[in-house]
């Protein structure tokens, strides 16, 4: 929350609230001011009285509009004015999914004079925005953080006249006369000549016991610079060795007691950049372990305890949190069946297709599936990088022109 903006939401909840995490996830990823009141550990602190016989978390929006449960992320953003549906039913290009890629084209498409409807489930800047500095972006020699990053992004989005619908879940696409038909949760949908599917990867989960009894008590998938006020002087342990864990550790590392990088590898020589490895190493409350395995977690309402193994040597140790960071996966089992994926699930373009049902060669991004693109990490074989997932939203929107320059674009796939 930044100092110089006024308080527009107040949360109160317990710190291991899931409903009450994700708001303020979504809050920080938008720059929306905030203060988040721990109702169990101060309860001195809340000043708002919710209605007679209200009990459980809840949140206050601009001192007047109350917010009580079941608590979603919708609900708060429709109480502060953000858009949640769609001004229109057609659309020269929709995209799906508002990381670094999904961001780019909804920037590049728009100043270009398409209209674009940008669809996101959860908070825009995807895994990215919740990297606390990304230092190896061009044009930043200081840094910028992942929500920086993205708060900037929209900005230039919506100077353009780029529509951004937030909180929505896009559940099928199918064919239509103009191109696809783009099918949201609650029944909605929209029209579209063009699709850039840039949804991301969801962060791989952890496979040790305990942990899905503990997740989000403690156990946290990701590293959300708004987890600081919940790990100072505590002991924080991260499951990982690339360049998010080596961020997410630099950055705990001012607020927590200690903070413990757990590595099944020898070395973090071979995941992580050269500047993360030296700036960790400067820092006298991280620890790496490498040959590292977490065996078990454990408590009673929360983390309390984790158990890991190196080399054969089991441990048993006190634990605040432990933030996982081991890789991600394609989750596009609800795309249309006949889009061309690789065994992981990864989305195929380009030279990469196997088959191309259709008399000219696929554009560079473009899938099977004439006039859907696709972008960033969700991509097969793609750059795990910011920098690369912005070019490649941008790249997609350049092929889009192509692809709508045809004189017969669509070609008679049918699914």
């Amino acid at each position: 929350m930044r100092e110089n903006n006024p308080l527009r939401v107040l949360i109160v909840g317990s710190q291991y609230d899931d409903e009450c995490r994700s708001i303020r996830s979504f809050l920080a990823l938008n720059r929306i001011p905030y203060e988040w009141v721990d109702g169990e550990r101060e309860p001195e602190r809340v000043t708002v009285c919710p209605p007679a016989n209200f009990k459980g978390a809840f949140v206050v929006v601009d001192n007047s509009v109350f917010v009580g449960g079941p608590l979603t992320v919708r609900k708060v953003a429709e109480a502060l004015g953000i858009r949640t549906n769609p001004s229109k039913e057609n659309y020269d290009v929709v995209v799906i999914g508002g990381g670094p890629a999904g961001l780019a084209a909804a920037v590049y498409g728009a100043s270009e004079g398409l209209s674009v409807l940008l669809l996101e489930k959860n908070a825009t800047g995807g895994q990215a925005g919740t990297s606390s500095r990304i230092e190896n972006y061009l044009g930043f020699p200081n840094g910028i953080s992942g929500d920086e990053l993205t708060s900037r992004a929209l900005k230039q989005a919506t100077r353009f006249d780029a529509e951004m619908v937030m909180t929505r879940n896009v559940e099928a696409i199918s064919r239509s006369s103009p191109g696809y038909s783009v099918h949201l949760d609650s029944g909605l949908q929209v029209e579209t000549k063009a699709v850039v599917l840039a949804a991301g990867v969801q962060w791989r989960r952890l496979q040790s016991e305990g942990i899905d009894r503990l997740t989000g008590k403690g156990v946290l998938y990701g590293a959300a610079r708004t987890e600081a006020p919940t790990v100072v002087g505590r002991h924080v342990f991260i499951v990982g060795g690339g360049n998010s864990a080596g961020q997410a550790a630099m950055f705990f590392s001012s607020y927590a007691s200690s903070v413990t990088l757990l590595i099944r590898g020898s070395g973090l020589e071979s995941s992580m950049s050269q500047y993360l490895i030296d700036q960790l190493a400067q820092r006298s409350n991280i620890a790496v372990e490498p040959l590292t395995q977490v065996l078990s977690v454990s408590g009673e309402s929360c983390l309390e305890t984790i158990c890991t193994t190196t080399e054969g040597n089991v441990r048993q140790r006190d634990a605040d949190a432990l933030f996982v960071m081991i890789g991600a996966h394609a989750d596009t089992a609800w795309l249309p069946k006949l889009l061309e994926r690789d065994s992981n699930g990864f989305i195929c373009t380009g030279r990469d297709l196997s088959h191309f049902p259709h008399k000219r060669a696929p554009f560079a991004l473009e899938t099977n599936l004439a006039g859907v693109f696709c972008a960033g990490d969700v991509r097969h074989d793609s750059i795990k990088r910011v920098s690369s997932a912005v070019g490649e939203g941008s790249m997609a929107i350049a092929f889009i022109h192509q692809y709508l320059a045809l004189e017969e674009p669509i070609g008679n796939l049918s699914f």
